[in-house]
């Protein structure tokens, strides 16, 4: 099935519910497509009818097991969940670290259950910057309870505020009680205060320091309980859940819409302020005007508050010079110069081929890399399954005949890695380089690939032992 080029295609997919154009509008999201906002559009309307339940705390606490479980027990309601998992970024490819998302194995196969996984980018407030449009898109595509579950690192999670209709906080005993009970940013956001890992000794302990806290601050009318959970065996889950429900009632009254108010104000600040510090930064473009007046304000000439009006005022003028749109989140800025004769764009996605889409999914599933999007390639006797890594993709291939390509390299070398795929600005031109250079070339001429691609492949003895897959995007007639 070909993926949805439009907002209005994919907005209808969402609504839905498909679960492939979910993914696909997430990653929309996530990668600030041009064509989000007009799908946002489209599907807002029909929000705001999912519970949404964050849960946050120190790292260690149990969250993911408790997130789970909180699952396990909608489900057995007949309730459609959605889970937003937010992971610390990996420094080296700016992607989610998985590992805890093992915890919920079990619930990947569930078709009631959609987790989604989102790296933290460095973002700070322990959420994704896509996550509150995560959580709109699984709200609008029909899930009843949405979890949003945070990346533990302590009281800048106050952000889960922004998102969750009730704000779960995870405590532990033995892991700096003391320290944890005075963490003012992170524990002012609690509706509910949840000490997991209660079988341990030193729960009763956390309990009254939490007690003790709620004492000395201030509250409305609304005083967060505690409840203590083993939430691997689910002891005070029942509890959690009533708690959890009595909150939701408080919410319906003068109260719940003042909080109402308060979150989406607070998103929309948050919105705001995103898109002013983009611009602020892009004055550090061909002019440099923010690096001038860091410059200044080193060497004691200007003050920051005088460079900073000065820059606002720039900003104001629209003389910055910068562009008024981010550059495409599939072109990232480098820090070294792209060569003036090079056709390669980026890493386009890794070809595995797999005896079974669905058997050779399983695995990726576990990871959090589920599938955004399967196309048969009928020039190819392929059925393509693609699933986000980053910027980039991983292409699985099932053969759809015996004397297809695939199925000859499975027989020949059985599953695995099967070709690496560039993305070139003209791959007529990249052949006819390679052609004059004396290169093998499998194919002398493009032909029409996935995701409406010309594509065309190099010989792996001209590689160093791999096939090269060169595609390009068809951004113009013929």
């Amino acid at each position: 099935m070909p993926v949805p080029a439009t907002a209005s295609a994919l907005a209808a997919g969402v609504l839905t519910g498909r679960v492939p154009d979910v993914a696909r509008a997430i990653s929309w999201a996530e990668s600030g497509d041009t064509r989000f906002p007009e799908l946002l559009t489209r599907i807002f309307p029909r929000t705001g009818r999912a519970r949404v339940t964050g849960l946050t705390g120190s790292p260690g606490a149990g969250k993911s097991t408790l997130t789970a479980a909180l699952a396990r027990r909608a489900r057995a309601r007949g309730r459609r969940v959605g889970i937003v998992a937010v992971d610390p970024s990996s420094p080296f490819s700016g992607g989610a670290i998985l590992g805890d998302r093992i915890r919920m194995q079990d619930l990947y196969t569930d078709p009631g259950v959609l987790i989604r996984s989102m790296a933290t980018r460095g973002h700070l407030g322990g959420l994704a910057r896509a996550s509150a449009d995560a959580v709109d898109v699984l709200d609008a595509a029909g899930f009843d309870e949405i979890l949003v579950e945070t990346v533990g690192v302590g009281q800048d999670e106050v952000e889960v505020f922004r998102l969750a209709q009730s704000c779960v906080v995870v405590l532990t005993p033995g892991m700096g009680d003391d320290i944890q009970a005075i963490k003012a940013g992170l524990m002012e956001v609690a509706d509910l205060f949840v000490v997991n890992k209660a079988d341990r000794d030193g729960a009763d302990r956390v309990v009254q320091e939490i007690l003790q806290m709620l004492e000395l601050g201030e509250h409305g009318a609304w005083v967060p309980p505690i409840i203590k959970t083993v939430a691997t065996t689910g002891a005070g889950l029942d509890e959690l859940e009533a708690k959890l429900e009595e909150h939701r009632e408080f919410l319906l009254g003068p109260e719940g819409g003042r909080r109402k108010r308060e979150r989406t104000r607070m998103r929309i600040e948050g919105l705001v302020r995103e898109d002013f510090l983009r611009r602020v930064k892009s004055l550090g473009g061909d002019q440099g005007a923010l690096d001038e007046a860091a410059s200044r304000v080193e060497a004691r000439q200007e003050d920051p508050l005088a460079a900073a009006r000065g820059l606002l005022g720039r900003i104001d003028h629209g003389a910055a010079g910068a562009a008024e749109s981010p550059p495409s989140p599939s072109k990232k800025s480098s820090s070294f110069p792209k060569p003036e004769n090079s056709l390669v764009s980026c890493i386009s996605h890794l070809g595995i081929s797999v005896a079974s889409l669905e058997k050779g999914g399983a695995f990726w599933d576990l990871l959090g890399l589920v599938e955004e999007h399967r196309e048969e390639v009928a020039s190819q006797q392929v059925m393509a399954s693609f699933r986000a890594v980053g910027e980039s993709h991983l292409e699985l291939l099932e053969s759809t005949s015996p004397d297809g390509p695939i199925a000859k390299s499975i027989e020949k070398r059985g599953p695995g890695v099967h070709h690496l795929c560039l993305e070139v600005t003209d791959v007529r031109a990249a052949l006819a380089r390679l052609k004059a250079a004396g290169v093998r070339l499998v194919n002398e001429e493009p032909f029409d690939g996935a995701h409406d691609c010309l594509v065309a492949f190099v010989h792996p003895s001209a590689t160093g032992g791999i096939l090269l897959e060169l595609s390009e995007k068809k951004t113009k007639e013929g």
